[in-house]
């Protein structure tokens, strides 16, 4: 099958950026692939996350490093007096040089080789020396912090300024990865980053000023959940600014904004940079009328017919007209499910992501179909993309086949919101009728329709992990919630699981509006309760999620006030104050309150994403299939604490108590965070942002030598 004026092969780039989980290859741009590649439309897939955990475990990256911490640990440490932000660099430095002694392509391998992976010893070691990496990449990076999915400012949100700042100077640490990346391409058409996780902002902006350099004719554009939020609940500027980095947004779902989109730029339709008359829709104010990248008559340019389809007809795509500055969105588009396609991996090496053996996504669901809960993105944003829709079951299943036996996995993570038991039900018998054998884990409601019989025919089909989001086991706040279940529930659905040998895990939270000691006491005694039937858990704590139903109706969960810090312009953590406060975060019963969780906590190998131990992690589920459902029911023996053999000898001796420096950098935090998170009367802003933060360092003292 081919589409008359797609690129050629090669000239059509996604690209998937740091920094977030590199054990599996993520499930958005292969899906799209193989929708595109169904309609006769190539596109080359990059998953540059995982590229990039190659690049900075690397021996040449790490003797770069070695080096450059050790000048600038020679320059601060010959001073008379360092700043308060030199004090923080200093003692960031001193603590990663003994770090950099390690050999960490040898801990990568230790990730990918079956009998060293399953090795808990040799595991907790390699995990650690990989921690390791990120505190290297503090200190080269400062102020900046990384992990797998976290890249942040010690304090400041990110906004534009910070941004800039970022990308001026240079402080990815993947800057030479990247340019070397692009060195290879032979000049793409067409660009697309999907910006999927708060932790890829700053590298995707970083990116897209590197891409438009590098090839200034070249189509920019993002898509993806982060992207959406930013410019669905960000400030007015916002699309106007991300615009000023790419050529368009997708909001949404991409796979016809793609499938229209490639072959009008491919056939030199009117793209964003030229100027077509007529009506389109607006956005954050523009006008609707005038002129405008709209549908109908259009200028020719390239050869294009005078009268065709321009950009502004596009589906879920954001562009700005380069001449009249205004801003267009396309009609809103749903995809039905039946017209999806299976996943294609193909462009990606899966020798390359730190595990052993694969584990690929698959998304036969799309959306919630309870879509209730208080604290849901979902209940209150009316875009058609979260309502609940399936793939029908045959399909999923054929999918899921020609996924095996093309790539060579038995497992999978079916990555979506949630399954209806009904689909669930049907999926497992398709699978146990059709003979494939699968291994699958996903996240499930708990609901009433899972009884003992259910969950063992789920077993049958291939489940062997579910995650439940119980959230709260205190009756008043799952109504608070809309939860739609009991603590009764819970406990009886959660051993009807576990008794058919599927793997539990229980996502909890404590904080919610409303909530006090007795109610999350509640939850943390049932999950005390509950141990011997519960294989892992997470209580966390709890955040106001733009969009969700405690956002929009504050006032029906005692919500007096939200607010932003003045940094936030992308208005991802709004701030809350409750008219009836609960308990003080001082209030000496909240420790009683961690005390149980650190017990909890003790009888059971609880890690944080993506390792052994975190909750849908690919490395939990293959250490679920070896040892059985129980194997992080208790705590692993730590390993063997390593010795780091000092950076270079007495000649770097720290001339500065880092003890000392510590204190000061908690005490200047915890002052500044009081007054930087005060709502401004007349704005009602926080004033914490980048430039706010720069200016109360700028105000601290210096510290002596000792």
């Amino acid at each position: 099958m081919s589409n008359h004026g797609a690129f050629p092969v090669g000239e059509c780039l996604l690209i998937y950026p740091p920094f977030a989980d590199p054990t599996w290859p993520y499930v958005s741009l292969p899906t799209l692939k193989g929708y595109l590649g169904r309609r006769g439309i190539e596109v080359t897939v990059r998953d540059w996350n995982v590229e990039a955990f190659s690049f900075l475990t690397a021996a040449s990256t790490i003797g770069e490093w070695r080096q450059q911490l050790a000048v600038r640990f020679a320059e601060l440490n010959g001073r008379d007096s360092l700043t308060l932000s030199e004090q923080m660099e200093y003692r960031r430095v001193v603590e990663a040089l003994p770090l950099l002694q390690q050999d960490f392509g040898a801990l990568l391998a230790v990730m990918r080789e079956e009998g060293s992976f399953y090795d808990r010893a040799a595991y907790g070691g390699a995990r650690d020396g990989l921690e390791d990496l990120f505190r290297i990449m503090e200190a080269v990076c400062f102020p900046f912090r990384f992990s797998c999915n976290r890249a942040d400012h010690l304090v400041a949100p990110w906004d534009f300024s910070l941004l800039d700042f970022y990308i001026d100077n240079c402080k990815s640490p993947l800057d030479r990865f990247y340019r070397s990346q692009l060195a290879e391409l032979a000049s793409p058409k067409f660009v697309g980053i999907s910006l999927t996780f708060i932790s890829q902002i700053p590298e995707v902006f970083y990116l897209c000023r590197l891409i438009r350099e590098a090839f200034p004719d070249c189509f920019l554009m993002l898509g993806g959940p982060c992207v959406d939020l930013m410019v669905r609940h960000g400030r007015p500027e916002v699309t106007a600014r991300i615009l000023d980095y790419v050529d368009g947004i997708t909001m949404q779902e991409g796979e016809k904004t793609l499938e229209q989109l490639l072959p009008l730029l491919a056939a030199g339709v009117p793209d964003q940079k030229h100027l077509a008359c007529g009506r389109s829709s607006s956005i954050h104010g523009a006008s609707d009328t005038g002129p405008s990248l709209a549908c109908g008559r259009s200028s020719s340019i390239h050869g294009a017919s005078d009268t065709g389809p321009s950009l502004a007809c596009v589906p879920n795509l954001i562009t700005r007209d380069k001449l009249s500055g205004k801003i267009q969105q396309g009609p809103p588009w749903v995809l039905d499910l039946a017209e999806s396609a299976a996943p294609d991996y193909s462009d990606l090496d899966l020798s390359l992501y730190p595990a052993p053996s694969p584990m690929l996504l698959y998304s036969p669901t799309r959306g919630c179909y309870w879509n209730k809960c208080s604290f849901c993105g979902y209940g209150f944003n009316q875009s058609g993309a979260h309502s609940y829709r399936e793939i029908p079951v045959p399909q999923a299943v054929a999918d899921l086949r020609r996924m095996q036996e093309q790539f060579g996995t038995a497992n999978f993570y079916l990555s979506c919101d949630v399954l209806a038991p009904d689909y669930a039900f049907r999926l497992a018998q398709e699978i146990v009728d059709s003979g494939l054998e699968i291994y699958w884990s996903t996240d499930l409601r708990i609901e009433a329709a899972y009884t003992p019989e259910r969950c063992r025919l789920l077993y049958r089909g291939g489940l062997r992990a579910v995650a439940f989001g119980v959230e709260s086991c205190s009756p008043a706040v799952l109504r608070l919630m809309h939860k739609g279940t009991t603590p009764e529930r819970i406990r009886s659905v959660n051993r009807h699981f576990h008794q058919a040998g599927i793997s539990t895990a229980w996502m909890t939270f404590l904080g919610h509006p409303g909530e006090g000691l007795k109610e999350a006491r509640a939850t943390l005694d049932m999950l005390a309760a509950e141990s011997t039937v519960v294989d892992q858990f997470i209580v966390g704590t709890f955040g106001l999620t733009p969009g969700s139903r405690i956002a929009c109706r504050p006032q029906e969960f005692g919500i007096d006030s939200i607010s932003y810090t003045s940094g936030d312009q992308f208005r991802l953590f709004p701030l809350y104050t409750e008219r009836q406060s609960r308990v003080s975060d001082n209030d000496p019963r909240m420790e009683q309150l961690d005390d149980l969780i650190a017990d909890l906590s003790s009888r059971y190998q609880l890690d944080h994403y993506p390792w052994a131990g975190a909750i849908s992690t690919h490395h939990s589920f293959l250490y679920l299939l070896r040892y059985g459902q129980r194997v992080f029911a208790k705590a692993w023996p730590r390993p063997q604490k390593r010795r780091q053999r000092s950076a270079a000898g007495k000649k770097m001796r720290p001339r500065f108590s880092l003890a000392e420096q510590r204190r000061r950098e908690e005490r200047f935090m915890g002052h500044y965070l009081e007054r930087a998170l005060q709502p401004d009367t007349a704005t009602g802003l926080t004033p914490l942002c980048f430039d706010h933060f720069q200016a109360a360092l700028a105000r601290e003292g210096g510290s002596s030598k000792k």
